[in-house]
């Protein structure tokens, strides 16, 4: 394709003339002050970013334990009333699982800040990221979906009924049978909410009228719901319900219908973040060193030895 030719200038007397461009010196001097008031006028935007411009950046809000921002720093572990397992004597956290956990821990480089609070609230703190980890938790498919569970149990316990300390005759049968009646009969059996009890347990309170409950905020509720005899039985694990039994009714003996639904063992669960999935391994390392060196059995006996001494008190 041919490019086509500038058009030309008719000829004539009513041809327009040319306009007279500035000489060459007048063009550069009036190119040189266009740049100097532009400059004049930017100077002070750029002064005043210098000024607002931070410091350094801040962290970033979902740091992990990992992150140079909060190495070191205490875990955030909730915890159960549950003696003598976890519990607050005066305001501060014992027993024999916090201080396993403590220990374990403490060999690992961390600290731990344990906060006591319902098991429900407690789970949705964890799996929000807002607590760090949950101190002797059941383990089940569903929590697994959200929590870094350890492997070895920070311990584990057979789950039974208790009845009111009057129901001496219940507790003389081991064959099970009193113990179905009661479970099976017209009262309620008293549970905490978002426990779970074993597989046997849990699969006959899901099946919806298959048997009478109550719920309740924690153990000792459902403990006290018994000895006001709102509620036919509690189950529980033998150490914790003699221990909430001796809180509140000290002097009383514990009637325990056997035998035994389960076997339960418990972990330590860690929030969902890659860094606590190594800590938990880590954790795990830790607490079966312990274990097989003895120093486990030697915290919970004095553990116990502690609980002995505040329910003395």
């Amino acid at each position: 394709m041919t490019p086509r030719p500038f058009p030309t200038a008719p000829s004539g007397g009513n041809a327009a003339r040319p306009r007279a461009l500035p000489s060459q010196p007048l063009s550069l001097f009036l190119l040189a002050l266009s740049f100097l008031l532009t400059a004049m006028l930017l100077l002070p935007h750029a002064a005043t970013a210098r000024k607002t411009a931070p410091a350094s950046i801040p962290p970033a809000a979902n740091a992990t334990d990992s992150s140079p921002a909060s190495t070191g720093a205490p875990l955030r572990v909730f915890i159960l009333d549950q003696p003598p397992w976890s519990y607050l004597h005066e305001g501060q956290p014992y027993g024999a699982a916090v201080d396993v956990a403590r220990a374990a821990l403490h060999r690992l480089g961390r600290t731990a800040e344990f906060v006591v609070t319902p098991f429900n609230r407690g789970i949705s703190l964890v799996r929000q990221g807002k607590l760090d980890a949950a101190l002797a938790v059941y383990r089940t498919p569903e929590r697994e979906q959200f929590l870094h569970y350890t492997t070895v149990p920070l311990y584990g316990e057979d789950v039974i009924l208790m009845v009111h300390p009057d129901d001496r005759h219940l507790a003389d049968d081991t064959s099970g049978t009193s113990r179905d009646a009661v479970l099976y009969g017209e009262k309620p059996v008293a549970l905490a909410l978002g426990y779970n009890y074993g597989p046997t347990l849990d699969a006959i309170i899901a099946r919806q009228g298959l048997i009478r409950t109550s719920s309740y905020y924690s153990l000792q509720e459902g403990v006290q719901a018994v000895l006001r005899r709102e509620a036919a039985a509690v189950p529980g694990t033998e150490p914790t319900l003699r221990a909430l039994l001796h809180r509140l009714a000290p002097g009383s003996a514990p009637m325990l219908l056997r035998p035994p639904y389960d076997y339960v063992s418990v972990y330590m669960a860690f929030a969902p973040t890659e860094a606590n999935a190594l800590l938990a391994a880590d954790f795990d390392a830790t607490l079966g060193r312990m274990r097989a060196s003895g120093e486990y059995a030697r915290i919970l006996a004095k553990a116990d030895r502690i609980l002995h001494a505040h329910q003395g008190q």
